[in-house]
């Protein structure tokens, strides 16, 4: 993932991603070092999961979230796809 990084034009994903230590351990500092650092656009979720308050996001259940990010994000990135 930490190479892949370079390779993509989008990360699609919760914010944690970009957090070391985040989602119990899953992404290591150096995958959330990777993510932040990249060139590639980020369209991230504020997934409220870790013990952190994103003032100024929603609290709408991960289907409505997804939802918004197809239908109000990604459909820019990948209509020249």
């Amino acid at each position: 993932m930490v190479r892949a990084t370079e390779l993509v034009d989008v990360i699609l994903g919760p914010v944690a991603i970009t957090w070391p230590n985040a989602m119990m351990g899953e992404v290591t500092p150096r995958m959330a070092e990777a993510i932040s650092s990249t060139p590639a656009l980020k369209i991230l979720i504020p997934l409220h999961q870790e013990n952190m308050v994103l003032v100024g996001s929603s609290r709408e259940p991960l289907p409505h979230l997804i939802e918004i990010m197809i239908n109000e994000h990604s459909k820019e990135v990948f209509r020249n796809v």
